[in-house]
């Protein structure tokens, strides 16, 4: 999974955002959204984090981590 296969959420409005990945368990009204996408084989969680700016989705962020958070 890349980065860039995620570029078309970039300025998206969080309706649009809610509709092409859900809900999941983020506030509506919160500045950043995170999406469990699944785990690598040692069991790392695969995030994706949306942080929005006047509305719109700034920025898209992809990580890896072992935290609970």
């Amino acid at each position: 999974m890349k980065k860039e296969n995620f570029n078309h959420l970039m300025g998206k409005t969080r309706h649009e955002i809610k509709n092409e990945l859900g809900d999941g368990f983020n506030f509506f009204i919160g500045d950043t959204w995170t999406y469990e996408l699944g785990r690598t084989w040692i069991g790392r969680k695969i995030i994706l984090s949306i942080v929005f700016k006047e509305g719109k989705v700034a920025i898209i962020d992809l990580y890896k981590t072992f935290s609970r958070n």
